[in-house]
């Protein structure tokens, strides 16, 4: 049967992620014939193979603290905040005492993990664990577990250095982790050559699989997913659809760097004139464009927009316009985590801009402006003035006016573009965008 092994990286209650991964998978029909996980990955792993997807779903957004440690009572009523404050101090009395007791961890696993579901899979299954008494890395694929032992097991790959120490028969298991937390090499030895690899940038080691044979589909985390143990629903969620839209993005279903595009198509403008009066906006001649402190300044602007290219290449005048596009919605704090075309995008630009721009902040940010920076041009930029521009959400939209060519308006710019090019190509790219629409 062709299909895909999936491999899924280890990192606590960043694996929710996976869960979002495994959504995507199953919309796109994708055939996966063998998981392999380490840690939270292999907890994951055991339910895809089940086939369970709601109820993992359902367990991961219904996950608290009192799920998996156990905790006093009156720490479980506690907020947020106070849960992660107290977390910290049960952690380290823990360490102290011999480690967080997992019995609710146990319990949970124990009423969701159908052993017989997973063994009677047609799809193959294995993770890893590391045995502290023999002092070795152990790789278990399901057919290895032992009859009733398959939530220990798997409780042994996840077993964090804070847990207390979990045994089977006698001999200590540690989280897996510390031997591989992204097991490629699991589908090594079962000849799958087709993987999909999940890596949530867990703590742990990965070990690289040298195999030209290989083909493999990497798929990474776009924005930080949390602490290890940070049992935040809502962070969670958020989890799950990031999770959900950088796989789409994998396969092709999504354009952008950043942002997760359906179409790349737009009403702009762009091409030798635009980008002649993108120099001027800059107060830079044409003619004398090469000139070293030109060349410096405009570097520093395609080094920015390369790094949101798709290709980390500008092949034409529309990768310009799409990566300066997802910089300008990142300068503007357009949520990310949902799908546009580009000229939603776009839209969506043009509106946080005439909202920002009618804020009582803006005059007094305008004001600071022409007082403090364009006063004198001799002064620069000071460590004050750099915190001023860098926290204010107007800096972006000062003065964003393509006939504003004021020595003035040039100069701030300028300043922008060795300081913050983000804020300056964001500043370029909305003077265009009023221009045009």
């Amino acid at each position: 049967m062709k299909g895909y092994g999936l491999v899924l990286g280890g990192g606590g209650t960043r694996g929710s992620y996976e869960i979002g991964v495994w959504k995507t998978l199953r919309e796109l029909n994708i055939p996966i014939i063998a998981v392999a996980g380490t840690s939270v990955g292999a907890l994951n792993g055991a339910m895809i193979v089940q086939g369970d997807y709601e109820k993992a779903y359902d367990l991961w957004i219904n996950i608290s603290i009192d799920n998996v440690i156990k905790i006093d009572e009156e720490v479980s009523k506690f907020d947020r905040k106070e849960k992660l404050d107290s977390l910290a101090n049960i952690i380290r009395s823990a360490i102290q005492s011999g480690g967080l007791d997992i019995t609710p961890l146990r319990k949970l696993l124990g009423k969701n993990i159908d052993e017989e579901k997973i063994r009677k899979s047609k799809v193959e299954f294995g993770f890893v664990t590391f045995s502290i008494t023999d002092f070795r890395p152990i790789i278990v694929f399901k057919e290895d577990v032992p009859e009733g032992k398959m939530v220990d097991y798997l409780l042994a790959s996840a077993a964090l250095p804070v847990f207390q120490p979990l045994e089977i028969d006698g001999k200590r298991f540690l989280d897996g982790a510390f031997y591989d937390n992204l097991p490629v090499s699991l589908m090594v030895e079962k000849s799958i050559k087709d993987i999909i690899s999940v890596d949530v940038s867990g703590f742990g080691i990965i070990k690289k699989v040298k195999d030209d044979s290989l083909k493999i589909v990497q798929i990474k985390n776009s924005e930080d997913l949390g602490h290890n143990l940070e049992f935040n629903p809502e962070l969670v969620k958020k989890n799950i659809k990031i999770g959900y839209y950088d796989t789409m993005r994998t396969f092709n279903y999504y354009k952008g760097k950043n942002y997760y595009l359906t179409d790349i198509k737009s009403k702009i403008r762009f091409d030798l004139v635009e980008l002649k009066l993108i120099y001027k906006l800059l107060g830079i001649d044409w003619d004398k464009r090469s000139a070293p402190k030109n060349k410096f300044l405009i570097y520093k602007l395609i080094r920015t927009i390369k790094k949101y290219s798709s290709s980390k290449k500008l092949k034409n005048f529309a990768d310009f316009i799409v990566a300066a596009a997802e910089i300008t919605a990142e300068v503007m704090g357009i949520d990310r985590i949902k799908y546009y075309t580009l000229e939603e995008i776009i839209n969506e630009i043009i509106e946080q801009y005439e909202i920002k721009k009618e804020d009582l902040e803006f005059s007094h940010f305008s004001k600071y402006v022409y007082e403090n920076i364009l006063s004198d041009e001799e002064s620069g930029l000071t460590d004050k003035i750099k915190k001023v521009i860098y926290d204010s959400k107007f800096a972006a939209i000062y003065n964003v006016d393509i006939s504003d060519l004021s020595e003035k308006t040039l100069f701030y710019r300028r300043l922008l573009a060795l300081a913050f090019p983000k804020l300056c190509i964001a500043n370029i790219f909305i003077a265009i965008v009023n221009s045009q629409y």
